[in-house]
């Protein structure tokens, strides 16, 4: 039987204590940097457009914010965000908990991520069958707001004012027009 002098040993008997040894695990300790990284970055985003410095942010600010991070979702998958994000007793704002709730996962999972510049390159590429290396307004508002997910007038406006290349009179240098729209992977 013990004394109240001697320990206990692994083996639950009483005599000398074997000593705890704590190893750290490298991968948990990579995940939990990781995972602060992110919610770091995403505090930053979502403070820039927290006007009123109160944790919230208009529902429609969202996908302003979501892009910004550089995840480029389709207007339904931004609508499925807000709704997760979303509470009920206020629709119209979203606050700082939930957003980093739901957008961190978003983050770790790397849904929504932007492509590489090498497949929207050969994506272009389709849709130049002569190899010119451009693309004409015409041919781009054919693809543009007829096909997928079609532009509304305003969006392929906006579109147009950015990929249309002046010094070739009108037409999508798409090579320049990629290197511009690709956004850098910070993670």
């Amino acid at each position: 039987m013990a004394t109240i002098d001697e320990e206990t040993n692994i083996a639950g008997e009483a005599g000398p204590a074997v000593p705890r040894v704590t190893l750290r695990d490298p991968v948990r300790e990579s995940e939990e940097r990781a995972n602060q990284a992110r919610l770091k970055r995403l505090t930053e985003a979502f403070t820039i457009f927290d006007q009123e410095a109160n944790n919230t942010i208009p529902s429609t600010e969202l996908g302003t914010v979501v892009r910004s991070l550089g995840l480029v979702p389709t207007e339904g998958e931004l609508q499925d965000v807000l709704s997760e994000m979303s509470d009920d007793s206020n629709p119209e704002s979203i606050h700082l908990d939930r957003f980093l709730s739901v957008m961190n996962v978003l983050l770790k999972d790397r849904r929504y991520q932007g492509e590489p510049e090498s497949k929207i390159l050969r994506a272009f590429q389709v849709l130049d069958p002569d190899n010119n290396g451009f693309i004409s307004e015409e041919e781009l508002r054919n693809y543009l707001c007829k096909e997928g997910e079609p532009f509304n007038d305003e969006e392929f406006q906006d579109f147009m004012t950015i990929a249309l290349d002046d010094e070739s009179g009108g037409v999508c240098t798409y090579k320049e027009f990629i290197q511009n729209l690709v956004v850098e992977d910070n993670d």
